[in-house]
């Protein structure tokens, strides 16, 4: 019984697909080799610069090339991936569904992998997982509720001790001769008086 379903793009559509596809691929490659090329002329001068302010900038600057190669470097594997899937004659078939992508998608975004219904379907999956679900969904035998208690524990200081500095010291010692004006003080020694 033949069946009339498509199962695969013709190898007419896959080499327009490939065309397509190393065309972007140049373009990917010499927008690497131009992006590199400027965050090695980035980080030279960071080292040549000593203010600290076009240092900071230089920074930021570089972070975002980099950035930017890891994300080129990226592009350039889904393009050589894409290239892969055409050899295979693979190329242009939903990954969840089985099902051929619309060929406007594929020439929109030649890397897909998933037809629109998928990734649709997809994100809808996604976000369900992501939102909470509210408490009225949950059946009330089964509902918990966690309670929490803040406990604060009382800060206890202690009286700061005081520092006395050495001119403290001197001050103290000449009051303390200042009080003992009346007393003849020749007699004694230094440490007769310092003790």
């Amino acid at each position: 019984m033949p069946s009339n379903t498509v199962t695969r793009y013709s190898d007419k559509d896959l080499l327009e697909f490939q065309q397509l596809i190393e065309s972007k691929l140049e373009k990917a490659n010499r927008q690497l080799a131009n992006t590199t090329q400027s965050l090695e002329d980035a980080a030279e001068s960071k080292d040549r610069e000593g203010d600290w302010m076009d240092d900071s900038t230089s920074s930021t600057d570089i972070q975002m090339l980099e950035a930017m190669v890891h994300r080129q470097r990226k592009h350039i594997m889904d393009l050589t991936n894409a290239l892969q899937r055409i050899k295979n004659k693979s190329y242009g078939i939903c990954v969840i569904t089985g099902a051929l992508i619309d060929k406007r998608r594929l020439m929109a975004v030649p890397t897909t992998t998933k037809s629109i219904a998928a990734k649709l379907a997809g994100n809808s999956t996604q976000q369900q997982a992501a939102e909470p679900k509210s408490p009225k969904a949950t059946p009330k035998n089964t509902a918990r509720k966690v309670l929490t208690r803040v406990i604060r524990k009382p800060i206890i200081t202690k009286p700061a001790e005081e520092e006395i500095e050495e001119e403290d010291i001197n001050d103290f010692y000449v009051d303390d001769l200042e009080d003992t004006a009346g007393i003849d003080l020749d007699g004694y020694s230094e440490e007769d008086v310092d003790s």
